[in-house]
């Protein structure tokens, strides 16, 4: 006899109830700490020492669209003129965005048509490789290609051994950086993978990228959609054929009048990506950083607002001209304004003695107990001085270790 008790009935399932549609998500990256600075020194404007969506809309404009993105800048790239922002000056981890800026310091320092062989350790590089064989010889030019369209990290070690060296490399890069006023920016590895405190920013790296656009050799290499690379012969004598390398800018295939520019990923920086598109005769940039998507969707709708309110606009800031702006000036702390005797813990020191940034918490706010000394410490030259102690170390571990880069 079924429930029902009728012969032969079968029995009604029970209801499940309605699940709610979850969508997971990693989580968005913490900033590094940073000291709060005096607003007329900082770079690009006022307005931008300051967390949250920055923008001027005026009535009748619709604000920048909600992303994901922790931090972005959205600036006209000819004019320099920063239409909107989000905590433009947060300092994050690039990731492969970075590779703007190794492009930025070598290709006016390196002859394309030079011929590099590759060691053994660029061959081993970590995370994203175009497949160098050491021994082999390739062009500057070949590298530089496989650095910015595959974001190869084989051929950015390469292209630091033709330079001079990775120590050089990395010193040449934070020179850079500070000469044309991106002083968010600490280089530590010229990949861009997650070693010691390398950072940058939004606005950094949107002010990297439109210094490197003005090189015709860089704006050439960013927009090309594949080019070939040479084989060569491995160690165990298999001949390997000349193959393409595809750009992995999705921007350039789905968004008309995309110039480029670079992504980048990795566990700790999430999503980086700099793009750029020319539309009407006016050409934006957009610099995000932070975003959990990946997706190229976020830098679309970025540049749609801009092209469509370019115009209705009043900007927010600028992106400086090379040698216009010095590092902001940390405000004046409380513990410096006391005899030093202040009972505030201090932060742990890094092997070189300089305190290591904290991350944020969720609030913005920094830890209970932080000393504020401490973290204006960090900016600045200290700042540079912990990244080329810890470059020291981490250049005879970089390459080998197994990381989370992806292939952007």
């Amino acid at each position: 006899m079924s429930p029902t008790g009728s012969p032969g009935a079968k029995a009604a399932k029970p209801t499940k109830p309605a699940q709610p549609w979850v969508v997971c998500r990693n989580a968005p990256p913490t900033p590094f700490e940073h000291p709060q600075w005096v607003p007329d020194s900082v770079v690009g404007g006022a307005k931008l020492g300051v967390s949250g969506v920055i923008a001027d809309v005026g009535p009748g404009v619709a604000p920048p669209p909600e992303v994901y993105d922790v931090s972005y800048v959205i600036a006209d790239l000819d004019s320099g003129e920063i239409l909107a922002a989000k905590s433009p000056h947060a300092w994050l981890r690039p990731a492969s965005t970075l590779k703007t800026l190794t492009a930025l310091t070598l290709m006016p320092r390196l002859d394309p048509r030079t011929v590099v062989v590759a060691s053994d350790d660029a061959q081993q590089a970590a995370g994203s490789r175009v497949g160098i064989l050491a021994g082999n010889r390739y062009t500057v030019g070949n590298l530089v290609d496989a650095m910015l369209m595959f974001s190869a990290n084989d051929a950015v070690y390469a292209l630091a051994d033709a330079a001079g060296g990775y120590d050089k490399t990395v010193a040449l890069m934070n020179d850079t950086a500070r000469d044309i006023g991106a002083h968010d920016t600490v280089v530590v590895d010229p990949s861009g993978l997650d070693e010691g405190n390398q950072r940058s920013s939004a606005y950094d790296l949107a002010l990297i990228a439109r210094d490197a656009m003005r090189l015709p050799a860089f704006r050439a290499a960013v927009v090309k959609r594949d080019a070939v690379f040479p084989g060569g012969k491995d160690k165990q004598g298999k001949e390997w054929k000349a193959f393409h390398v595809y750009n992995i800018n999705e921007l350039l295939r789905h968004y008309p009048g995309a110039i480029g520019i670079k992504p980048g990923r990795t566990d700790r920086a999430q999503h980086t990506f700099i793009g750029a598109a020319t539309r009407g005769g006016r050409t934006l940039v957009v610099a995000q950083m932070g975003s959990v998507t990946g997706s190229w969707r976020p830098t679309a709708a970025l540049l749609d607002w801009g092209f469509a309110n370019a115009d209705k606009v009043t900007p927010v800031g600028m992106l400086v001209a090379p040698g216009e702006a010095g590092p902001a000036t940390p405000q004046p702390s409380l513990t410096s304004l006391t005899d030093g005797s202040a009972d505030t813990p201090s932060e742990p020191a890094t092997a070189t003695g300089t305190p290591a940034p904290a991350p944020l918490t969720a609030s913005g706010s920094a830890p209970a107990g932080a000393d504020r000394t401490s973290l204006v410490a960090v900016s600045g030259a200290g700042a540079l001085l912990t990244a080329a102690a810890a470059g020291l170390v981490i250049r005879h571990r970089r390459r080998r270790r197994q990381t989370s880069e992806g292939p952007s």
